[in-house]
């Protein structure tokens, strides 16, 4: 089963990056032309590479200027970059690398082809790809991984498997703990508070370890791209607005997965974070696509609720103020006018920088309070993809 994805082949050398199980390597397999293929999954040429990274020379030199090499899984042996950008320089050789951990390129040396090949990111799919094979019913409980949709029967098996796989050879060959069972523990915890606000204290006193190991596991999860967070918006219109992030994992099935949570067990609040989760997956997909750069926040204050996503489309700068739009999310078939709140209480503060109010929910009917539209999920995705929302 294939599925036209919505990103599009850059012209030139770019990195690929993305959890596995994205489909980095099907989508270049099928969309992109090249030369050569080095796939550093396979033992046979991870050996050959890392044992001497100039036997990518001896590999390339019967291309000619112009042709493209695609190397899957860079971030297996990233010292090669040095060899990438020797060859982009003196043979005028394209490269296309992918990867599943930007940890290791962070921390390598990937810097040195900066300008010369640019960074993109792929997302488990989206609803614009999927079309009817989409199940919103489905999809907070089980996700959108492509390994997920194809045989979604078998999603347990598959969505467990995924996650141990994770665990094995993402962080434990990679020793970036050095307990993995700890680190399992606190997955769950993880898992568990998936699109929540984080105090890293106060999991770090539900997992017996400092707010600063908290905050390091966090960031192994965000550069081994098994999430992301999603940081509070303080302009300062009132006194008290929240100050600590939220977290996503990348998948909703993943994330309940990696909380120990069984399908059935599934409650209403969860599934609205899955909600959510499901939700910032198509605006990063949209940011990737489109290309804006917009930064896409939470906003928050004690005791007035919180905006699950505000969308800052013009920074402050000298001259001008910020401009944004806010986005309410809701797992439910019924609007309820509460929702709102929020939203039109930080229009009355913010004044002219608050752009645009939107909801989105489960049910069938646009609607229309005043300044506050409110859209069915998959017209929402349809109305973001076409640009009309920001």
């Amino acid at each position: 089963m294939q599925f036209q994805r919505c990103y599009k082949i850059p012209s030139k050398s770019f990195f690929l990056l993305g959890p596995r199980g994205v489909g980095k390597s099907t989508w270049i397999r099928s969309e992109a032309k090249y030369q050569l293929a080095i796939d550093l999954l396979e033992h046979k040429s991870f050996l050959e590479l890392q044992r001497d990274p100039s036997r990518l020379e001896a590999k390339v030199s019967p291309l000619k200027k112009g042709d493209t090499v695609f190397i899957d899984e860079i971030q297996r042996l990233p010292e090669l970059l040095n060899e990438v950008h020797r060859l982009m320089e003196s043979h005028k050789l394209n490269f296309i690398l992918t990867g599943s951990s930007a940890r290791k390129l962070k921390r390598s040396g990937a810097n040195l082809l900066a300008g010369r090949a640019h960074t993109y990111h792929m997302f488990p799919f989206s609803f614009s790809e999927l079309g009817s094979k989409f199940k919103i019913a489905d999809a907070p409980t089980s996700g959108t991984l492509p390994v997920v949709i194809r045989d979604s029967e078998l999603a347990e098996e598959t969505l467990n498997s995924y996650v141990e796989t994770y665990l094995r050879e993402e962080i434990k060959e990679e020793a970036l703990v050095r307990r993995v069972d700890e680190f399992v523990r606190f997955l769950a915890i993880a898992g568990q508070l998936n699109a929540q606000v984080l105090n890293f204290g106060k999991v770090g006193r539900e997992t017996g370890k400092s707010a600063n190991t908290v905050q390091n596991w966090y960031q192994i999860l965000e550069e081994t791209l098994l999430g992301s967070f999603v940081k509070p918006y303080r302009p300062g219109f009132k006194v008290r607005e929240s100050g600590h992030p939220k977290f996503y994992w990348f998948d909703s099935g993943v994330a309940r997965v990696a909380a120990g949570i069984e399908s059935v067990d599934l409650d209403s609040l969860w599934k609205g974070f899955a909600f959510e989760t499901l939700i910032l997956n198509e605006l990063r997909i949209y940011k990737e696509v489109s290309r804006k750069r917009y930064g896409v926040f939470y906003y928050g204050t004690p005791g007035a609720g919180e905006i699950d996503f505000l969308i800052e489309t013009r920074p402050k700068m000298k001259g001008h103020q910020a401009e944004f739009l806010t986005v309410e999310v809701k797992h439910s078939n019924q609007w309820k006018r509460e929702y709102e709140t929020p939203s039109r209480q930080l229009k009355e503060f913010a004044k002219g920088a608050h752009q645009r109010m939107l909801g989105v929910y489960l049910g069938k009917e646009i609607l229309k309070f005043g300044e506050f539209e409110v859209l069915p999920f998959s017209i929402f995705i349809e109305k973001l993809f076409a640009g009309k929302l920001f």
